[in-house]
């Protein structure tokens, strides 16, 4: 009888390989879980999050994946882990480009501009060059906060996270080298 098909009798689970993973499970926790298995240390892990998540917040709109990735290479990091850690912050970036541009006009001395962010992306979408030369300065605001945050928010991120990996780690290895009876 196929699988499908089967009466679910009350109580009855499925198999490990045959149940479906939640969006968290597949987009986090497994490529760090098998990142971690592979020998991949913990370090690395640590600092492709970090990666991933500050590239992932450059307040310019799509350019995280092509930033992510070249961070990413050039430090040799782990690209499944950066890539999935950049996709997942994706709503962090839309809302912090407002505070970096904030952060940079405070920074530079720079009077605040009033903005919107919706029709500020509709002219982008519209028009990027002319977005781009009206907003010249607000453009190189935001980097500039980004620029100053990052190395910050980056460090932040490997201290949280290097203890929660190091206990995974030690829970998959105990798994690994406990004897099967």
């Amino acid at each position: 009888m196929p699988e499908h098909s089967r009466p679910k009798v009350q109580g009855q689970t499925a198999a490990p390989d045959k149940v479906k993973r939640g969006f968290w499970q597949r987009r986090l926790i497994q490529p760090i879980r098998n990142q971690l298995t592979q020998g991949v240390s913990v370090k690395a892990i640590a600092i492709g999050i970090a990666v991933g998540a500050v590239c992932g917040i450059f307040p310019v709109l799509g350019t995280t994946t092509v930033l992510t990735t070249l961070i990413a290479f050039l430090l040799k990091l782990n690209q499944p882990v950066a890539q999935a850690i950049n996709f997942l912050v994706y709503p962090l970036h839309i809302a912090l480009i407002p505070v970096f541009i904030r952060f940079g006009e405070f920074l530079f001395g720079a009077e605040p501009i009033s903005f919107s962010i919706s029709p500020m992306l509709k002219q982008f979408s519209d028009a990027p060059l002319d977005f781009l030369y009206q907003f010249k300065a607000t453009f190189i605001h935001c980097i500039t906060g980004w620029l100053a945050a990052a190395p910050f928010i980056a460090a932040l991120i490997i201290l949280m996270v290097t203890p929660v990996l190091k206990s995974a780690a030690l829970r998959l290895s105990s798994k690994k080298t406990k004897p099967s009876l």
